[in-house]
């Protein structure tokens, strides 16, 4: 018998999500920064960097008829100040996403909010130059109308980071593993594997771009490998409040979609 959340535990699982989103959003006090570290550009592709709040969604054309839309608001807070960072910034980073999805299987549609991700990160200070990001990730299921995995995973995750001189931007490589541990006995089991390689650059004061491409590797369906590649333009309109656009393409004989379009809008913490 399927053993999914109904009822009054699926609401439970629903505010217990909102609670821990909010959690992240609890603004840590204001702190001086140097005023070469307000030029740096901080948003959310960084994996050192915290972001207040943003609002993101994604639009993924799938293969043949399908596609999905994924609302998702995400906060950050630093939390730990013993734990050094570059740049001068202190602490533990603390990540919730709460996403809302809408998906169309070619022959109805679906809509509820999906499953809520935390992540927790050590960024220890190497040096101006190095540091190596890691920790890991919760996936909760408190997806409803069956539009999530009806699982609970966890996602080790390390990411190496190289910062270029002069504040121009950074490069590092996201090693991550989901896995699925408990959950709907009915529903498949999760095992995948993420490498995402990243390069963000500095056009000028306001304006970045990042390029980046990533494999997954999925170890439940014979260790099959899919591939996307994307291009991301971005423009800090305030030095806390920017935007960004993106576009994704898969691609090899195992690719899952056609392509994917996401814009976000954020505001950093300091």
């Amino acid at each position: 018998m399927r053993t999914r959340p109904q009822g009054g535990l699926a609401v439970i699982l629903s505010a217990a999500a909102v609670l821990v989103f909010l959690g992240v959003l609890v603004d840590a006090p204001a702190r001086a920064q140097d005023a070469a570290i307000l030029e740096e550009v901080r948003n959310d592709t960084d994996p050192t960097k915290p972001v207040f709040f943003s609002f993101r969604d994604e639009y993924y054309n799938l293969l043949n008829e399908p596609w999905q839309n994924v609302v998702i608001l995400r906060g950050d807070r630093l939390v730990l100040r013993k734990v050094g960072l570059p740049g001068n910034s202190r602490g533990f980073l603390l990540r919730a996403d709460l996403p809302f999805v809408t998906l169309d299987n070619g022959s109805e549609t679906r809509s509820g909010l999906g499953d809520l991700y935390t992540q927790g990160i050590v960024v220890p200070s190497f040096s101006k130059a190095f540091t190596v990001a890691w920790g890991t990730g919760v996936v909760f299921p408190t997806a409803t109308n069956s539009v999530g995995s009806g699982k609970w995973q966890v996602a080790p995750v390390v990411a190496p980071v190289v910062f270029f001189g002069r504040l121009k931007g950074f490069a590092f490589i996201k090693l991550q593993d989901y896995v699925s541990v408990a959950g709907d006995e009915d529903r498949a089991d999760i095992n995948y594997f993420l490498v995402t390689p990243t390069i963000l650059y500095r056009v000028s004061r306001s304006w970045w771009i990042v390029v980046d491409s990533e494999s997954r590797t999925d170890w439940e369906r014979n260790d099959i490998t899919s591939f996307k590649s994307g291009f991301q333009l971005g423009k800090m309109l305030t030095p806390r409040f920017g935007v960004w656009v993106k576009t994704e393409v898969p691609w090899g004989p195992d690719r899952t979609g056609d392509w994917t379009l996401k814009l976000t809008a954020f505001r950093t913490r300091f």
